[in-house]
C-alpha cells in the first residue's frame, strides 16, 4: 500500500517543529510501550472529583455537557463516570466496573500492573478476580516518587504522592501521602491549566466520611484528619510554585476545609469550562464550504 505523500510531507514538516516536552514523565502501555502525554490537554480545565461527601450537595450531571473534562480518583467514579481516573492504594479497592469500562482513561502506578482487581459476590462478600489491571482496556500507567519536595513538584519525572513513613519531606512532614497529590500533578503534566476541586472537604466524621456507602473506623478517621492537616500546609509551600507556573486550583467544594485555593460556586465553574463548547450546533454548509473552497 503507497503511503500518502501529504502525510509524509505533513509529519516531517511536524517533527522539525518539535520541541523538547516540557516534562520528562513518561506513560506506559501494558506492553510497557513509552509515551509522553505532556500537554495533551494543553490549556484547558479539569473538574477533579475527590470523595467527600460535598459531591453529594452539587449535580454531578452538569459535568456532561461539551467541553468539560473530568478526572475521578477512587471510588467517585462510583458517583460519575469520569473522563480520566487514577488511584495509589491497591486496585482491589476501587469497583471493577470502572476498571472494566473502555470510556475512562485509567492512569496509574506501574506498582499496579500485575495485582488482580477484586468482585463482590451476591452475598456482599469479595473474592479474587480472574483479571488483572493490565488485562484491563484504556490503562496507562506512570512511575510514582515518595519524597515530597515542594520546590520540585511540578518539575520532577515521576509523579509523587506524597512522603515515605520513615523520612521527613521538604517542610519537615514525615509520611502523609495521598492519590489527590497524584492526581494534581497528573493534570498539570497533561496540560490543564485549570482544575476545579469538587469533593474537597478536607474533615472527616462518623457520619460524615464519603460522598459512597463506606464505613471508617475511629483510628482511620482521626488518620484521615490527620492528613488533611499535613496536605494543607504542603498546599500553601506549593501555591506559589502553582502560581508560577500558571496553575490555577480553585475550589467548589461547599463548606471546604481547604482554604489555600480561590473558592468559585460550582455553577460557574461550569459555566466556565463549558463555554467554548457550548454555542449552539448548525450542522448546515460545514461541507459544502470546504468543497467550494477547494474548487
Amino acid at each position: 500500500m503507497r503511503e500518502n505523500s501529504g502525510d509524509i510531507a505533513a509529519l516531517q514538516a511536524g517533527l522539525k517543529q518539535r520541541k523538547p516536552a516540557r516534562s520528562g514523565v513518561r506513560l506506559y502501555t501494558a506492553d510497557f510501550d513509552s509515551m509522553s502525554l505532556c500537554d495533551f490537554y494543553r490549556g484547558r480545565s479539569a473538574f477533579l472529583l475527590l470523595s467527600g461527601p460535598s459531591l453529594n450537595q452539587i449535580d454531578l450531571a452538569q459535568l456532561n455537557r461539551r467541553g468539560i473534562v473530568t478526572m475521578a480518583v477512587n471510588n467517585a467514579w462510583s458517583l460519575h463516570r469520569p473522563t480520566l481516573w487514577t488511584c495509589v492504594d491497591d486496585p482491589g479497592r476501587f469497583i471493577d466496573t470502572g476498571w472494566k469500562d473502555p470510556g475512562i482513561l485509567k492512569i496509574v502506578p506501574v506498582s499496579h500492573f500485575d495485582k488482580r482487581l477484586r468482585v463482590q459476590n451476591p452475598d456482599g462478600s469479595f473474592r479474587a478476580s480472574a483479571f488483572k489491571v493490565r488485562q484491563m482496556p484504556g490503562v496507562l500507567f506512570y512511575r510514582r516518587s515518595d519524597h515530597f519536595d515542594h520546590s520540585r513538584f511540578l518539575k520532577s519525572d515521576t509523579i509523587n504522592w506524597g512522603q515515605d513513613g520513615e523520612h521527613t519531606d521538604s517542610l519537615g512532614i514525615k509520611g502523609k501521602r495521598s492519590v489527590m497529590l497524584a492526581a494534581l500533578h497528573l493534570l498539570h503534566y497533561l496540560g490543564f491549566r485549570t482544575v476545579y476541586l469538587l469533593g474537597c472537604d478536607f474533615k472527616m466524621a462518623g457520619d460524615r466520611k464519603y460522598a459512597f456507602s463506606e464505613e471508617r473506623t475511629k483510628e482511620a478517621i482521626r488518620h484521615n484528619n490527620i492528613l488533611y492537616e499535613s496536605l494543607h500546609k504542603r498546599f500553601e509551600a506549593l501555591k506559589p510554585h502553582f502560581d508560577q507556573q500558571g496553575f490555577r486550583v480553585i475550589n467548589c467544594s461547599p463548606e471546604s476545609e481547604l482554604g489555600v485555593f480561590e473558592r468559585l460556586e460550582f455553577a460557574d465553574a461550569v459555566a466556565a469550562a463549558s463555554a467554548e463548547c457550548g454555542k449552539p450546533v448548525d450542522t448546515a454548509g460545514w461541507y459544502r464550504a470546504k468543497e467550494e473552497a477547494n474548487k
